[in-house]
């Protein structure tokens, strides 16, 4: 996504998004607001799939079946979360990324695993010198069950 610049639309999307997963909206309102996106000039069902996914599981769910194939082949969740492990790296966001890679793994959404471990070892190496056992443990579960996945694909 480097040098890629957002859409209003897609701005508006990901507040939506953001909005549902703080329960300052109904889910509906994002996939409505998605489904009458589609067909619109300059609208990639890949970005908006990955924006839901990163930040509501809910409007994610409620909008993969719009997503073509080779739309969910396009999508880059993994290396939007690997990107973010530096500063995202709390028990509930941890958790999240896992459901989040499990979901897109069983919705035909194809995941780099091994960028998902990079992900993980580089915010682990950023906390290795300050940071305490406690701090770690949600990337260090995060990483394990990274690598069950991998066992399992």
């Amino acid at each position: 996504m480097d040098g890629y610049i957002r859409s209003e639309r897609e701005e508006q999307f990901e507040a939506l998004c953001i909005s549902v997963d703080a329960d300052e909206a109904h889910e509906q309102e994002a996939i409505e607001y998605f489904e009458a996106q589609i067909g619109a000039d300059g609208f990639d069902a890949a970005q908006w799939l990955d924006i839901a996914m990163y930040y509501s599981p809910a409007v994610a769910r409620g909008i993969i079946d719009m997503v073509a194939p080779d739309d969910k082949a396009r999508c880059n969740i993994a290396f939007v979360i690997a990107d973010s492990l530096d500063i995202s790296y709390g028990p509930d966001e941890c958790r999240q990324f896992a459901e989040t890679l499990h979901f897109a793994l069983s919705n035909g959404v194809p995941i780099d695993l091994d960028v998902m471990l990079d992900g993980c070892q580089n915010a682990l190496d950023d906390l290795d010198t300050w940071a305490d056992d406690e701090t770690r443990e949600p990337l260090l579960q995060l990483r394990g069950e990274i690598q069950r996945m991998q066992e399992e694909h």
